[in-house]
């Protein structure tokens, strides 16, 4: 983050790029203080051939009992440590800290020559020459999960720098969506079905071996030859840009590079242009094998049906209806008032199909002046 969370403390000078032995250094002392808070504490793997560090990110999650005797097992137990704890645990001199289920940043110090043992003395000497002061600090973000299932999904999203976001443009390709949540399926005008959120299922799903992914990948070609056998991959036919594709920033070199990888892989397979219309019978393909792999058939069936029932209702049960049959004119309140009432008279929107369906208009109509007379509204 280059400093930016404590702009109106320290300048960005003040946080340097770390080197890899400094950045593994300051990993392996922070990491046992914070599993001493918390009961699950990982830092996503770093991408590949990465040169240096601007932060370091902890994701962590369910914190330990603290000095006011709160435990994990407490129904009310907010899911972060008390921030004053975490800053002294870690040494921490500023923070800008967000309460529950967020991210807040802290800035540890640097002591004076503690990059000597680690062979960076004379970068050490050139940060605080460039810093304002002489004072350069680490910035250490921690990325407080709701549970342990989120913390699990944030750890392998957030792994191998932007490889997540890789696999959810191939995902995007084959009309599906993947992010730090697991696997779901747009539905529009409905919301997503929730397809899965374990990421062992989802890569299976997707034909990819969590077994390599686990064992790592030392550089950026392999990272990138790994997604390329999810079996959604085609580059022939692969977008990284165009309708239902976020634009992403110009800092996500990885995932820029991947792209370009895609491209050449493209290049040298052959042209495969496609109509607009075979792309999406590729993506209708896929999302109907989702939806019977991950067992939503029903889930996409119910949002189906909960469709066709509104459009159904608002044919027969309109606020213009119920205002012609009641006379109440412009008095809307009193017409909503009316509708929700027989609503939940009837048991909801499929009550009044059925006295539709079994009285018609009339019958509808006889219930709705019924329900004025009762509640008195004119």
């Amino acid at each position: 983050m280059g400093g930016s969370a404590f702009s109106a403390t320290l300048k960005a000078s003040s946080f340097p790029r770390l080197p890899p032995a400094v950045y593994a250094a300051l990993k392996t002392r922070l990491l046992p203080k914070l599993q001493s808070l918390y009961s699950f504490v990982a830092v996503p793997v770093e991408a590949p051939e990465k040169p240096d560090f601007g932060d370091l990110d902890f994701v962590v999650a369910c914190p330990k009992a603290d000095r006011g005797g709160r435990t994990t097992q407490d129904a009310a137990t907010p899911p972060n440590a008390p921030h004053d704890v975490v800053q002294s645990v870690i040494g921490a001199r500023f923070s800008n800290c967000m309460e529950g289920n967020r991210t807040s940043n802290f800035a540890v110090p640097v002591a004076e020559r503690e990059w000597d043992p680690l062979g960076h003395a004379q970068d050490e000497e050139q940060r605080r020459g460039e810093a304002e002061g002489g004072e350069i600090f680490y910035q250490v973000d921690i990325n407080v999960c709701a549970d342990r299932g989120e913390w699990e999904r944030i750890v392998f999203f957030h792994g191998y720098g932007d490889l997540g976001m890789i696999l959810g443009l191939i995902a995007k390709n084959a009309g599906l969506a993947l992010g730090s949540k697991g696997l779901r399926l747009p539905n529009p005008p409905h919301p997503p079905v929730e397809l899965s959120e374990s990421f062992d299922e989802i890569m299976e799903f997707m034909g990819m071996s969590m077994e390599i992914w686990k064992a790592g990948f030392n550089t950026k070609r392999e990272a990138f030859e790994w997604a390329g056998t999810c079996r959604f991959f085609d580059p022939r036919r692969f977008r990284s840009s165009g309708e239902g594709i976020r634009k992403v920033k110009q800092d996500r070199k990885m995932y820029a590079e991947f792209v370009e990888w895609a491209m050449e892989r493209a290049a040298s397979a052959g042209e495969a242009a496609e109509e607009l219309e075979m792309r999406q019978e590729r993506e209708v393909k896929f999302k109907d094998e989702a939806v019977i792999y991950f067992k939503r058939k029903e889930a996409l069936d119910a949002q189906t049906r909960q469709r066709e029932l509104r459009i159904r209702v608002k044919d027969v049960f309109s606020g213009s209806k119920v205002r012609e049959w009641t006379g109440l004119g412009n008095h809307w309140k009193g017409v909503k008032v009316v509708m929700d009432a027989v609503r939940e008279r009837v048991g909801g929107s499929e009550g009044v199909l059925r006295i539709f369906e079994a009285e018609g208009e009339e019958g509808l109509k006889r219930v709705v002046l019924a329900v004025q007379k009762e509640l008195e509204v004119e």
